[in-house]
């Protein structure tokens, strides 16, 4: 008997616990489900407790709307300046299906441009601007030197070219031309928001002349430039660069107002009064005189 109450023991010792079953979860639909993530999304209170799935999605949501809310506001700026009646003609396709919704145009370009290389270094040329100065330029290059950036900048009259160089033996020159002050001042702000974007550097002609289009993202920039003559360049630049650029625009760009020519006062305006003869009477006096017999009209 001692025998088999020992074997029994061992046998109850060596059994797993029971472990109560999970009670039935009632299926959620799309609303609920949905509702629920954001739940538990605001419920955690750092990132590392949300799943790597749930940050994905989230991050995907908030560019999709960053994107669409970039697309109504193109969309009025087009109105304002009379293109919207002629995207669907006479702009280029991708900008045609990006206003219509049918890609998304970060994607789009990104792919194009897959292998852009990536700026992480700024110089200006001169590195002090004086009052005589009539030209300066912001030199963005990449770390191995085979690409480089600039932005040309005529200082009394705001003209501004930009370069793109490959290679130190190719390069395309984009000609932006002189930007209203207005629409330097709203790029600029696009450009440092917090959230990011798309924001489009063009002139009141848009797509008919030359323009760029800056995607900016958490980690780099992506910058484009085309021109209706058929050619395009594309590069990334790091976030820091980016800032000492934009930087560097406001002051000398954005900032500051053409030069005009000092007004010298000489009083009070006094009536003009003939000092030279006039052209009429220097040609009458110049003519042979008339016979007096002669027939007069």
């Amino acid at each position: 008997m001692s025998e088999r109450s020992d074997v029994s023991k061992e046998k109850s010792a060596n059994q797993s616990p029971s472990v109560p079953k999970p009670a039935h979860q009632p299926r959620l639909d799309g609303d609920e489900k949905k509702l629920a993530q954001q739940r538990a999304v605001s419920n955690a209170n750092d990132y590392d407790e949300i799943p790597v799935e749930e940050l994905v999605r989230l991050t995907r949501e908030l560019t999709e709307r960053i994107t669409n809310a970039d697309r109504q506001r193109l969309a009025e700026e087009l109105k304002n300046s009379d293109h919207h009646k002629s995207i669907q003609t006479n702009a280029p396709i991708t900008l045609q299906q990006f206003f219509t919704g049918e890609i998304d145009l970060d994607t789009e370009l990104a792919q194009r441009f897959s292998a852009a290389p990536i700026l992480s270094s700024m110089s200006t040329n001169p590195k002090n601007i004086g009052i005589l100065t009539r030209r300066a330029s912001a030199i963005l290059t990449a770390q191995d030197e085979q690409a480089m950036l600039s932005f040309d900048l005529r200082l009394q009259s705001g003209y501004l070219e930009v370069i793109f160089t490959a290679h130190n033996m190719l390069s395309f020159r984009f000609d932006l031309g002189e930007i209203q002050v207005s629409d330097r001042q709203r790029w600029l702000e696009l450009m440092r928001r917090k959230t990011g974007g798309i924001a489009f550097l063009w002139t009141r002609k848009r797509w008919e002349s030359d323009y760029m289009i800056f995607v900016v993202r958490e980690y780099f920039t992506r910058v484009y430039a085309f021109s209706p003559k058929r050619f395009e360049a594309g590069v990334r630049i790091t976030p820091d660069v980016v800032q000492s650029l934009l930087d560097w625009l406001e002051k000398y760009w954005v900032e500051a107002k053409p030069s005009q020519k000092p007004e010298v006062s000489q009083g009070p305006t006094k009536p003009m009064t003939s000092v030279e003869p006039s052209l009429e009477s220097t040609l009458h006096d110049e003519e042979e005189p008339s016979d007096p017999q002669a027939f007069e009209w």
